[in-house]
């Protein structure tokens, strides 16, 4: 049951950095669209979506550090930790439970306790994230309404 429950925290986990990769990509395309929208017309601000869309986690972190004066969640989202946590579970986690049971991991042991941590602070970010979004919406939709008006 144990074992299970490994599992299944990892796989939470991963649905969780899914998700914020997901909601920094929604962030950084509306900031785009932000930035676009309030250029005067002499100015040009072209962006590519496949640029946001292929980006890696990494590179999404640093493109939202550039758009986006939250400084308190780009400094969690910078974290190293973050970025460690979401290479275990995705490329090593699996590896790492089936071995460890023959002690022959390379890697740290993990328990289920840990997995379930690092799961509910992403989601928490994904919170955050979300929260952030919504305002950036707002601002969308003030411009747009603006330019309506001209």
């Amino acid at each position: 049951m144990r074992d299970d429950q490994y599992f299944v925290s990892v796989s939470k986990a991963l649905l969780s950095y899914q998700m914020v990769g997901e909601a920094l990509k929604l962030c950084i395309g509306v900031s785009y669209e932000v930035i676009a929208a309030s250029n005067p017309p002499e100015v040009s601000f072209k962006f590519s979506p496949a640029s946001i869309n292929d980006a890696p986690l990494g590179n999404l972190v640093k493109m939202f550090a550039k758009v986006s004066n939250n400084q308190a969640l780009i400094k969690e989202l910078q974290a190293k930790k973050l970025g460690k946590w979401r290479n275990f579970f995705a490329h090593n986690a699996f590896a790492h439970e089936f071995m460890s049971r023959n002690s022959q991991s390379s890697y740290t042991p993990h328990s289920v306790e840990e997995v379930q941590q690092v799961s509910l602070y992403v989601g928490e970010l994904v919170l955050k994230l979300g929260e952030e979004l919504k305002a950036l919406q707002k601002v969308h939709a003030r411009l747009q309404s603006d330019h309506r008006q001209i």
